[in-house]
């Protein structure tokens, strides 16, 4: 059992639960509108977001060179066989599509000079992934239709919803200096900013020419994670169950769709 947990710890630690989750988004488009299935894309979102929130995390340890931990030698080659994975993904796609993915790229380089506003930080968060998980697939088609706009507004919603567990979780640890939403406006009203987000990102998906009822259920998943989020919540709570809402859409889409 304990062996189990040092590899379920290793297995968020090194990001690879949030590459799994991000890159479930992207099939979730997919999926939802008939896009292209080619997998080249979808692997380097998985690759780029492993690299890209390791070099956020331990950028600082990794700089230092004052690891002494194995576990950290064991995501820093994790690092930099996503690394490799990303590059050998990233020159097999279209010029366009790599321009966006720099482009997505440059807005993760803007995260750490921007952390200390910590409000922003959580929609460029939320903005990020949108662009990457929404606005790039949906390239691969000459006329936009409607249904683009509202997937785009949706998307940002529900991570914006999603991002609120971990808001409330880090209050504990934050800076004060940091001014995170429920820093400025108590957990309470965060909780309840991040459950009226959910009311449009549903009513939305009945815009669309063909709605999926499967949107109302991850809006209520959400809105049950927010509301049992505390501060006395153990890490998996969030680092791996909120994590998961992604995964849990994606099958459900393959399941019931």
């Amino acid at each position: 059992m304990q062996n189990f947990r040092r590899l379920i710890d290793f297995y968020i630690q090194s990001s690879l639960h949030v590459g799994l989750a991000v890159v479930s988004l992207v099939y979730v488009t997919v999926f939802s509108n008939d896009l292209s299935k080619h997998i080249v894309y979808p692997s380097c979102v998985f690759f780029g977001t492993i690299l890209s929130y390791n070099f956020l995390k331990y950028f600082e340890v990794f700089r230092s060179k004052n690891f002494h931990s194995n576990t950290y030698y064991r995501i820093l080659g994790v690092s930099f066989l996503a690394g490799i994975g990303f590059l050998f993904c990233f020159f097999w796609l279209q010029r366009s599509v790599q321009i966006h993915i720099l482009i997505s790229g440059l807005f993760v380089l803007l995260y750490p000079f921007l952390r200390k506003y910590g409000w922003l930080k959580l929609f460029l968060v939320s903005f990020v992934v949108t662009y990457v998980t929404v606005y790039i697939p949906y390239q691969t088609i000459k006329w936009l239709p409607l249904d683009f706009y509202a997937d785009l507004l949706q998307r940002f919603l529900i991570l914006t919803s999603l991002l609120i567990p971990f808001e409330i979780m880090d209050s504990k640890t934050d800076a004060n200096a940091l001014n995170t939403l429920p820093q400025l406006f108590g957990i309470t009203q965060a909780k309840l900013f991040g459950i009226l987000l959910v009311i449009p990102f549903m009513v939305l998906e009945f815009l669309k020419h063909s709605p999926s009822y499967l949107s109302l259920i991850i809006g209520m998943v959400t809105v049950l994670f927010i509301h049992f989020t505390t501060l006395y919540r153990n890490k998996y709570f969030t680092s791996f169950w909120v994590e998961s809402v992604p995964i849990f859409w994606l099958i459900l889409l393959i399941l019931f769709q």
